[in-house]
């Protein structure tokens, strides 16, 4: 158990492996609600080197990035660093439509980055189809190989009527306060948000919520902060 105030605490790497009947083999990290502030560069510096060790084919940032005018500094710093990666995606977060996404998204966009909406964006790894979304409308997967869903807020994945094969979210931090966990998630967060866990599977979709890099109130308890990493290989 352990308290932790402050705005640069170390993260952990959350390390998952998704298997594949015939797609490609690559890597993909997720990294979400990050909540900038003028205090953050400790952060950035090292979520840069993480990002250089882990060297992922795919980078997803799912939202809220930016909490104050002090820290879009430091955003644009993380966009400055992966603006020579390949595959970059990002969608917006709740934090980000009331700070502005007319800001953010531009400054993305300048540095390769796609942003997402509602429709998706299909990329080729190796020969092999790879469908990424923002949006559970957009998950049809005739023809393709692989398909990611990257949200910010979690949803309801059995609602979902075309089953993607990852999908991504972060939005409620573990609730900041773990007191107990189990396979059934991070209590009691989990009592009052239903997704309040590391992972799910549903079919063969593998669905991981992240516990984000950042909070706007910077205090967490037994609640380590977390980057998320997939490696998806094709079983031989």
């Amino acid at each position: 158990m352990k308290l932790e105030i402050g705005y640069n605490h170390d993260f952990e790497v959350r390390a998952e492996t998704y298997p594949t009947a015939n797609g490609p083999n690559f890597t993909v990290l997720y990294l979400s609600d990050l909540h900038l502030t003028r205090w953050s560069g400790p952060t950035i510096r090292k979520l840069e080197q993480t990002i250089t060790r882990l060297n992922p084919r795919l980078l997803l940032l799912g939202g809220d990035y930016v909490d104050c005018a002090q820290g879009l500094r430091h955003f644009a710093r993380l966009l400055e660093f992966l603006a020579d990666r390949e595959f970059v995606f990002a969608v917006a977060g709740n934090h980000d439509i009331f700070f502005g996404v007319e800001r953010l998204k531009p400054l993305a966009e300048r540095n390769n980055v796609v942003w997402l909406t509602d429709t998706a964006t299909d990329i080729t790894l190796d020969g092999h189809r790879v469908r990424i979304s923002s949006s559970p409308d957009a998950v049809q997967t005739s023809g393709v190989d692989i398909h990611i869903l990257c949200l910010h807020k979690p949803l309801d994945i059995n609602t979902v009527r075309y089953l993607p094969d990852l999908v991504f979210a972060g939005h409620l931090h573990g609730s900041q306060f773990v007191f107990w966990q189990s396979a059934k998630g991070l209590f009691p967060g989990r009592l009052f948000y239903r997704w309040n866990m590391l992972k799910t599977t549903v079919g063969h979709c593998l669905y991981l919520i992240s516990k984000g890099l950042g909070d706007t109130l910077p205090i967490r308890y037994n609640c380590r902060k977390d980057v998320v990493f997939v490696t998806v290989r094709r079983q031989a």
